[in-house]
């Protein structure tokens, strides 16, 4: 085996596994995940529509809370693979690996005259899945690893027309930035920039060619959308999920104490990455003193990964998974840093050497490794323990698709009613829907019409209306 970069791509993948895998294959998942995961499921059973998704009876009843795409792609996997919970985990693993396929991609072709450079493209994947918020979001199911997808599809395919000047790839940028967009609303469009980005950095165009390519790639998804809205169910879904999601965000919800929460955030995500290229940096620079310059194609990256995430401050609703869709951009950027000075050592590597072989060892073992603890991992919880336990006992308790009331604290438990969504089909009523056969508390009940049923839950009751 003399493929030089082969124990490198077992490495980078073997680290990738180990960060997301033995967590993404525990039960238990983050509630933004868990809800989407519900309305995918529900969508693949009939529940709702691809335009009109559905939550719960009592819980958007009409989802409006994120564009339908993400969802229709999941309940895809679920009409294939059942209703098991390692479909939604094996979705997030697809787009996990589509993400790092797509990175490799961008590398090559962004360098496919420096031959050295193109080979190392497992650099770039590994700087991406050490950011701390790419691999928890990852193995959390969040919709920005759905929308990412089509954002890197978006920036490849402008690249692709920056190589060979075929409008037709300029127009399939322009269709994958609408999926981006129909996948998790306006962050999706940063890609609208790359084209002005790439003259800003490498003035290969003319500034007039580059804003009638830029018009181009508006027009695409401006057409499109104005498309959709001629259909009922398309106009009433976007237009509840614009006045109810996008205005609101703006105008009402606020997670965070300051607008610019998302730029700290940012930096302290990319700290691992930046650190690991400046030691390889210092390492390898003597190496090759006379490394080209690459500065425009760190500027062409990074102003990609400002695109991305800078515009979120617009909203005091940031969370830092938002970050997830700039992260590729800013990983490309900074493995950009030291690529130059790590490439050349990477190809006088003697193939036959002893320290070379055990290296290649070492990776195949790590890649063993890493696969073998994740498959220990089956059967656990990464998350609610208890609550789980509570839920699958509700659930084999009482019969599928109940509508079973709740005490006011309870209802505001959101993990508690995707769990029982996503595996029984039921939903708990809030005040407006009391007296209802089954009640689920987290206190003992006075109410003495209710009777407790004795099962072994950890921390929640459940109680049947006496007859």
């Amino acid at each position: 085996m003399r493929n030089k970069q082969f124990p490198f791509w077992v490495f980078t993948i073997s680290v990738l596994i180990a960060l997301v895998v033995p967590v993404l294959i525990e039960d238990g998942m983050f509630m933004d995940g868990m809800l989407y995961t519900c309305v995918a499921k529900n969508l693949s059973q009939g529940i709702g529509s691809f335009w009109l998704p559905r939550f719960s009876e009592t819980l958007h009843p009409l989802f409006d809370q994120q564009p339908p795409l993400g969802f229709g792609i999941m309940a895809v996997f679920f009409k294939l693979f059942g209703t098991s919970i390692y479909v939604e985990r094996f979705y997030s693993f697809v787009t996990l690996c589509l993400g790092a396929f797509l990175i490799a991609e961008i590398w090559k072709i962004f360098f496919k005259g420096n031959v050295e450079i193109k080979k190392i493209a497992w650099l770039p994947v590994l700087f991406w899945i050490i950011i701390p918020v790419c691999f928890w979001s990852y193995a959390n199911n969040m919709l920005e690893c759905s929308m990412v997808i089509f954002d890197l599809l978006a920036i490849l395919f402008v690249l692709k027309f920056f190589e060979n000047k075929f409008v037709i790839h300029l127009l399939l940028a322009g269709v994958f930035i609408f999926l981006a967009s129909l996948t998790k609303g306006f962050q999706g469009l940063f890609p609208l920039a790359a084209v002005f980005f790439h003259w800003l950095a490498f003035r290969k165009i003319s500034f007039v060619k580059m804003i009638r390519h830029s018009l181009i790639l508006f027009a695409v998804p401006a057409i499109i959308y104005v498309l959709l809205f001629q259909n009922e169910n398309a106009h009433h879904g976007l237009s509840a999920y614009i006045h109810n999601r996008v205005q609101n965000s703006i105008s009402s919800v606020s997670t965070v104490d300051s607008r610019f929460y998302l730029i700290g955030r940012l930096g302290q995500e990319l700290l691992p990455s930046l650190a690991l290229s400046l030691v390889l940096f210092f390492i390898f620079r003597k190496k090759k003193t006379q490394a080209k310059n690459y500065f425009r194609h760190i500027l062409f990256f990074l102003l990609i990964g400002i695109s991305a995430s800078f515009p979120l401050i617009v909203t005091l609703e940031q969370r830092g998974f938002y970050l997830v869709t700039s992260l590729p951009f800013f990983g490309i950027a900074i493995a950009i840093i030291c690529a130059p000075y790590l490439s050349p050592v990477v190809e006088k590597i003697n193939p036959s050497a002893i320290s070379f072989r055990i290296f290649r060892a070492f990776t195949v073992l790590l890649f063993v490794g890493a696969l073998f603890f994740s498959g220990m991992q089956v059967g656990k919880a990464s998350r609610d323990e208890e609550m789980l336990h509570d839920a699958y006992l509700i659930g084999k308790t009482i019969p599928g698709g109940t509508l079973a009331s709740t005490t006011p604290e309870l209802w505001q438990i959101w993990s508690l009613q995707e769990y029982l969504v996503r595996h029984f089909n039921i939903a708990i009523a809030g005040q407006e829907n009391p007296d209802k056969e089954f009640l689920i508390s987290d206190a003992p009940v006075a109410d003495t019409s209710y009777k407790r049923i004795n099962i072994t839950t950890a921390k929640y009751h459940l109680y049947k209306k006496a007859k």
